[in-house]
């Protein structure tokens, strides 16, 4: 009666624990704008059923005491400290603490001096251990924290992605720390023995692969769709005029644009460009083509017919007549020079005082080598194509590049250049590539703003899909001689199966006993007749089956063998074995050596020492001399074989009694 009794109760528990959680609002502590918080607590309100009640709490520190004293039932992103867990039950960590420096001048924590903290929190410690010459400042809220930077009385603040809204839409930057700072990973919390058996149940569903790559993807949208609303909001606010068109030129070269048929543009540069346009609600047309040179671009530049030219690579006489974004690509930059060309000559760019070296006009490339080679005339192109060629051609020593352009004209050009590295210089520069504005208040204003966008844009990806680092030259190298060992395969492929078709073909020609050819092998060769001038002789071995029944089957392929190879010594023509005792011989013979041969082959002497016998082979020959015409196979074979039958009629009778008597059977002793 007890055990149905626990059963009935154990089932009623069960299904009413959904009933009774839903029945059951849970208090949530949270600060304003805590995306975080939301998005674990909203999905388990939909998974569980239970009802989620969000309290606003102007501190961190605020919440701790919340849940502390049991005025809220759970609490996430919190770290665990072991005087914490005296007052909380702790979940295993649940999400990384997205945190972040915010400040008014792009600070960095390499170059703060004074570091606001918030009060109650981890970020003191961290900053402690790993920045120790920052000094910190405590505060308590968000409206404390923006006021220490408005008073600029600390470089920049540190806190967590809940002040990113409020911040970014006050026109603050945002530097993300969390690959900066070693930041532990945080976890819900509830007051000590209240929610334990729910706790477990909410940590379980949060460590699955849906919540966890749902909280990833939604931060991520989360933080890109507040920088995109902050940053539209300061386009509004600044000078630009929305409505007009933005004229773009993008250089046809290498990794950074290339011009596709379907009007498309993409590469590192062309991508940056665009993306950046579409975040800042800008119209950006490119004005360019694939075939314009990039002494008309900058010409074009220079002159502010055009607002943006991209790629640019950033120097200080440059600075004279453009606006800057940020850097957003350093490639190193390397002299390319023919292949086996003086190696390991130089050590150094200036060495190459005796070179011929080519640039493309007004590119960064000519002005560097002239600060590197001053005093030496350099040889001007048009097009890197142009440069290339005399490269090729001798027409120059040397050219620099970046290695990222080399790999890729390596990579894309079918057959391998005889060009290389000249790895003893090495890589001489790194270049600091952005994009450039013509030099008026337009310019001023959209250089910061583009700055803004590219720090929203996944740049590395963007790089990894446009930037071959890998040395094509030995992968192209290694493909080549694949290719080549795969020719020398096929090659070897093709040989064999003609030695296999050749092999098949004649054995479908010969006799497998005596090894003559066959009656399809005669049928092919004499398929359009015999000519007027062969002899034809059919042979035929005397008493064959009573050799066979007499002495067995084996030796009958013994004495079949003997005739054959007797045969191949007397006649010069062609043999042919057509039935199982039937030889056909075919080709061109004196009269006179054909009565000889004649008298050779009507015996053939046979002797075996496995079977201990010997004795003559008796062979019916039937012959077709040169006619007045040429006539059909058929009609010739039928004439031989007359002849023949008649010849094994008039020797038949006497070659029985020889057999008989046993005349011409010897047994070996």
């Amino acid at each position: 009666m007890g055990l149905i009794w626990r059963t009935t109760l154990l089932i009623i528990t069960i299904f009413s624990a959904p009933v009774a959680m839903s029945s059951v609002a849970y208090k949530v502590g949270i600060e304003a704008d805590d995306f975080v918080t939301r998005t674990l607590f909203d999905s388990v309100s939909e998974r569980f059923g239970i009802e989620v009640e969000y309290v606003y709490y102007p501190s961190f520190n605020d919440i701790l005491e919340a849940v502390k004293l049991g005025n809220a039932d759970f609490a996430a992103n919190v770290t665990f400290t072991p005087e914490r867990a005296e007052y909380f039950d702790f979940s295993s960590p649940t999400n990384i603490e997205f945190t972040y420096l915010y400040s008014l001048q792009n600070a960095t924590l390499a170059s703060a001096k004074v570091i606001g903290i918030p009060q109650g929190t981890i970020y003191g410690e961290l900053i402690s251990v790993n920045y120790p010459d920052i000094a910190q400042i405590e505060y308590t809220g968000h409206d404390h924290a923006k006021a220490l930077l408005e008073q600029n009385k600390v470089d920049g603040i540190v806190d967590a992605i809940n002040q990113l809204k409020p911040m970014l839409l006050a026109g603050y930057d945002a530097q993300l720390l969390n690959n900066q700072l070693s930041i532990k990973p945080v976890s819900i919390i509830a007051p000590k023995d209240v929610h334990r058996d729910l706790l477990a149940t909410i940590e379980a569903y949060i460590h699955t692969a849906e919540i966890q790559k749902r909280l990833r993807e939604s931060v991520k949208q989360y933080q890109f769709e507040l920088r995109q609303q902050a940053l539209r909001q300061s386009v509004i606010d600044s000078n630009l005029n929305l409505n007009r068109t933005y004229k773009v030129k993008l250089e046809n070269v290498g990794q950074y644009s290339v011009y596709h048929k379907d009007g498309q543009v993409t590469g590192i540069s062309a991508d940056v460009v665009m993306q950046s346009c579409q975040i800042l609600m800008l119209n950006c047309q490119v004005m360019s083509n694939a075939d314009e040179t990039w002494e008309s671009m900058y010409q074009d530049f220079v002159a502010k017919r055009i607002d943006i030219i991209a790629p640019l690579i950033v120097s200080e006489p440059r600075k004279q007549i453009a606006e800057f974004s940020d850097p957003y690509y350093f490639p190193e930059v390397v002299m390319i020079k023919r292949e086996g060309y003086k190696d390991n000559v130089y050590s150094n760019v200036s060495e190459l005082i005796v070179e011929q070296i080519g640039v493309l006009k007004d590119d960064f490339f000519a002005d560097l080598l002239s600060q590197l080679l001053p005093n030496k005339e350099l040889k001007s192109f048009s097009t890197s194509q142009q440069l290339y060629t005399a490269l090729l051609n001798g027409d120059i020593d040397y050219m620099a590049t970046s290695r990222a352009s080399f790999n890729k004209k390596l990579r894309e050009t079918k057959d391998l250049l005889p060009l290389e590295e000249d790895q003893l210089i090495g890589s001489f520069y790194r270049s600091d590539v952005a994009i450039g504005f013509v030099k008026n208040e337009v310019g001023a204003e959209l250089a910061p703003l583009f700055s803004r966008a590219i720090k929203m844009l996944d740049i590395a990806s963007t790089v990894e899909r446009y930037d071959y680092q890998p040395n094509w030259r030995a992968t192209l190298q290694a493909e080549q001689a694949f290719s080549r060992k795969s020719h020398i395969l096929f090659v070897m492929v093709i040989g064999f199966m003609l030695i296999v078709s050749m092999y098949l073909h004649s054995q479908s020609n010969t006799d497998p006993l005596t090894r003559l050819k066959n009656r399809r092998a005669m049928h092919q060769r004499f398929s359009s007749g015999v000519s007027a001038d062969m002899t034809v002789i059919y042979l035929d071995v005397n008493h064959f089956k009573h050799i066979n029944d007499t002495y067995g089957h084996e030796v009958g392929d013994l004495v079949l063998k003997s005739v054959a190879e007797h045969i191949e010594r007397v006649w010069k023509g062609r043999c042919y074995r057509i039935g199982g005792d039937e030889f056909i011989l075919v080709g061109k013979a004196e009269k006179q050596s054909v009565c000889s041969m004649l008298e050779k082959l009507k015996v053939v002497p046979f002797s075996s020492q496995a079977y201990k016998l010997s004795f003559d082979i008796s062979i019916a020959i039937g012959i077709s001399l040169p006619r007045r015409t040429f006539m059909s196979l058929q009609e010739v074979l039928n004439e031989a074989d007359e002849a023949m039958y008649q010849h094994k009629q008039q020797s038949k009778q006497c070659a029985n009694e020889d057999i008989n008597e046993g005349k011409n059977v010897h047994y070996l002793i």
